[in-house]
């Protein structure tokens, strides 16, 4: 939690202060951009407790953690965004009383392809734009555990989509600032991966981005 605290803070200031980063005009049809998320409504959780059948330690994440996605505007208010990232993730070893150790790890990743439309008619040079977005993909779920005599893996998919809203600030012209509201809806798991069968939930991403490609003019 500190961590996202700190690039909130990092973020705002950016936000605050961009006016000193104003970037020259410039369209953005023909761009691309590699932007790095994290989340910041998870709920993370650690500890041991201690039961009949021996001690159990862990750590457990559930929401949206973070991510990376790619985006390449077909139009000055038009992009394609393919975006991956961690929604869940979890992590426990286990002692018995008897000797035996069992440890198991569990996450889900969507994989998803969409469109982003800005909501306001925009301008080259726009520093400010609000957008609706939507995609559909594929939710990865994958979960092993070992032992000392025996290990085993279990992965499945299950379909699922995002619909989200959100703004960009152009800070330069390399550089892209970014916050979203999104909602992940998905089908079940045919088997529990960690102990969920459905991930479907909001979560809020603030993120940042570099631009490259197209054409820049003053």
């Amino acid at each position: 939690m500190r961590f996202l605290r700190a690039v909130t803070i990092v973020l705002i200031t950016l936000l605050v202060f961009s006016s000193i980063l104003l970037a020259q005009e410039s369209s953005l049809r023909g761009r691309s951009c590699i932007e790095f998320q994290v989340g910041l409504w998870n709920e993370s959780k650690a500890g041991n407790e201690i039961g009949l059948s021996g001690v159990t330690s862990g750590a457990k994440s559930s929401g949206f953690l973070g991510g990376l996605a790619y985006t390449y505007w077909l139009r000055e208010r038009v992009a394609l965004v393919v975006s991956t990232g961690i929604i869940a993730g979890e992590s426990t070893s286990t002692a018995s009383l008897l000797g035996r150790t069992e440890q198991r790890t569990s996450s889900v990743v969507p994989i998803l392809i969409g469109m982003r439309y800005d909501l306001l008619e925009p301008e080259p040079g726009d520093h400010v734009r609000p957008y609706a977005a939507v995609a559909i993909g594929s939710f990865l779920g994958f979960e092993s555990s070992n032992t000392l005599l025996s290990q085993s893996a279990h992965s499945e998919s299950a379909i699922g989509g995002r619909v989200g809203v959100g703004a960009d600030l152009f800070a330069a012209s390399w550089l892209k600032l970014g916050a979203g509201v999104r909602y992940n809806l998905m089908t079940d798991f045919r088997i529990p991966v960690g102990a969920r069968s459905n991930y479907s939930g909001p979560d809020f991403s603030l993120g940042f981005g570099i631009l490259f490609g197209g054409m820049t003019s003053d």
